[in-house]
C-alpha cells in the first residue's frame, strides 16, 4: 500500500547532509542511519501500517529536507527528532482519505489492527520502549572514544560472508591475533550494554 507521493524527493546533497548530522565520521554515520531506519520501520510495523518501509523513507526524507533547509538539530536529540517526524507521518497516513486500502485478509497477522485495548496499550509501550532504546544507544555510542567506536563499527560492517575476511584484515592491520580482536570488541559491547542499561533505567526513574 504505497503512500501518497510527495513533491520533494531526497537528493544526494540532502542525504549527505543528513549523514553529516548523524556523525562526522562517514562509517559511524552510516551505521547510525541504518539503526535509525530499522527502528523507525519497526515503529510503523508495531502500529499496524501495511507500508512501514515507505513510511520510514518518507520520515527520513522529511528530516533530510529540514536539515538541508537550515533546521538545527542538537546531536543528542536527533533520535527524538526522527521519532517526532515519524509520528506526524503516521498521523497523516492514517487520516489520509485518498490512500489505497489493503484488505485485512491479505495482511500478515503482525499487520492486523489491534482492537483489544490491552493489546493497543502494549503496542504503545513497545513503541515508547523502541524510542528510548534508540536515544540511549545513540547517546552511548557518542560517549565511546573514537578509536573504540570505529573499531566496533568496522568489526560489524558488511554482510555475514564478508565479515570473517574483514575481521582477519582488521586483526592483521592492528598486529594482533583474531581472538584478541574479538576480546576487544566484546569489551566494547559490554561498555555499551552497561551504558544502555543505565540510560534506560534512569529514563524509567525520571
Amino acid at each position: 500500500m504505497p503512500i501518497q507521493k510527495r513533491i520533494w524527493s531526497l537528493t544526494e546533497e540532502a542525504f549527505n547532509s543528513l549523514l553529516a548530522q548523524l556523525d562526522a565520521d562517514a562509517e559511524a554515520a552510516a551505521q547510525k542511519y541504518e539503526i535509525i531506519r530499522a527502528e523507525i520501520t519497526k515503529l510503523f510495523e508495531c502500529r499496524g501500517c501495511a507500508s512501514p518501509l515507505d513510511l520510514a523513507d518518507e520520515t527520513i526524507n522529511r528530516v533530510a529536507r529540514r536539515i538541508i533547509e537550515g533546521q538545527e538539530i542538537p546531536p543528542h536529540s536527533i533520535g527524538a527528532y526522527f521519532y517526532g517526524v515519524a509520528r506526524n507521518v503516521m498521523r497523516e497516513h492514517l487520516r489520509d482519505p485518498e490512500r489505497d486500502w489493503t484488505s485485512i485478509e491479505t495482511l500478515s497477522p503482525s499487520h492486523h489492527p489491534a482492537e483489544n485495548p490491552e493489546q493497543t496499550d502494549s503496542q504503545r509501550l513497545e513503541r515508547y520502549s523502541l524510542e528510548r532504546r534508540l536515544e540511549c544507544l545513540e547517546s552511548c555510542v557518542e560517549k565511546l572514544p573514537p578509536d573504540m567506536r570505529d573499531l566496533a563499527i568496522s568489526y560489524y560492517k558488511g554482510g555475514e560472508e564478508t565479515r570473517i575476511e574483514n575481521r582477519r584484515r582488521m586483526a592483521l592491520s592492528l598486529g594482533i591475533p583474531l581472538n584478541t580482536l574479538r576480546i576487544r570488541v566484546h569489551r566494547i559491547r559490554e561498555k555499551l550494554e552497561t551504558c544502555l542499561f543505565t540510560c534506560l533505567r534512569e529514563s524509567t526513574e525520571s
